[in-house]
């Protein structure tokens, strides 16, 4: 599966049997929206798990709703997810979600691409 599935908040491909998820700019990811993301997420996956690597640069901020739900549903059929984010920000922003919403698979910050693809890696 090489194909870009285009959804109206994100784009997902598989590449070297990793989920790929690169969000759309986002001003406010609100829990509509965030289910918007997880249920395309889960059409394209088509009942298969997969390691997630994240892109979430161009989400701008986060409703607690947002981040409660991703912590949990944003993790089915998830067997590892990487957030990928350069910004300082982001980093704040991601460090309290990690910590605070405890997400139900192995989850981690990256700034860097690599690093997050080899951090997916160990499980696939």
């Amino acid at each position: 599966m090489n194909d870009i599935n285009h959804t109206e908040h994100a784009n997902f491909w598989i590449k070297n049997e990793i989920l790929h998820c690169t969000y759309k700019e986002i001003k406010l990811l609100d829990l509509a929206t965030a289910q918007s993301i997880v249920r395309d997420r889960l059409q394209f996956q088509q009942e298969v798990s997969y390691p997630v690597f994240c892109d979430i640069r161009n989400v701008m901020s986060w409703e607690k709703s947002a981040r409660d739900y991703l912590a949990k549903n944003g993790s089915v059929l998830a067997k590892a997810v990487a957030i990928y984010d350069d910004r300082y920000i982001a980093e704040v922003m991601s460090k309290f979600y990690l910590n605070k919403n405890k997400p139900l698979v192995p989850s981690k910050l990256f700034k860097n691409y690599h690093e997050a693809i080899e951090f997916l890696n160990n499980f696939l």
